[in-house]
């Protein structure tokens, strides 16, 4: 009863701000999250993501999508915070999901990596993946987890909101606090 309360409130809480960096707002997970991610198929030639990779090993993961705007300006955010963490084990994977709109999703996706150039690995999602980080209903919406597989931030675009991605600054507080740099 304790659990069902303590997760009513992270949902109850999730509703009331647009971006969450405090742990307590972010929902417990009954498995680690982070490692679901492993071994899905690369986006058209992307980074892959092993069991190995990110093991043992602070994670961001984003879901996006190749017509989302907010979704390229993250993108330019997450390649600079590669770019200053490259040298520490920070991990970030983008997860693909509602791609399939029109005939165009190839043609779309290709442009997109073309303009954005992912410095991480980008991966394609499923409704599987979604549920398992908690039923992803909106993008972008990014998870940071610590070393051990813990929920420690979350960003998700809610509809209507004029914020619509994670700033650098969120992100690069969060991947500090990650990697136990704070």
């Amino acid at each position: 009863m304790q659990s069902m309360s303590n997760r009513f409130l992270a949902i109850l809480l999730s509703l009331l701000v647009n971006c969450t960096t405090v742990s307590a707002d972010v929902p417990d997970f009954d498995h680690d999250a982070r490692l679901a991610v492993a071994n899905l198929t690369p986006v058209q030639g992307a980074k892959a993501v092993t069991i190995e990779s990110i093991s043992n090993k602070p994670v961001l993961v984003t879901f996006f999508a190749s017509w989302c705007p907010p979704c390229l300006e993250e993108f330019s955010h997450l390649n600079k915070l590669a770019q200053k963490y490259q040298a520490t084990d920070l991990r970030i994977v983008a997860i693909n999901v509602y791609e399939t709109w029109d005939d165009n999703d190839e043609a779309r996706m290709q442009k997109f990596l073309e303009t954005t150039q992912p410095a991480f690995a980008a991966v394609t999602g499923s409704e599987k993946i979604r549920e398992m980080f908690g039923g992803i209903d909106r993008i972008p919406t990014v998870y940071g987890f610590d070393r051990l597989g813990n929920p420690g931030y979350r960003f998700i675009h809610k509809r209507g909101a004029q914020k619509t991605n994670a700033t650098f600054d969120e992100l690069d507080q969060a991947a500090r606090k990650l990697l136990g740099l704070n």
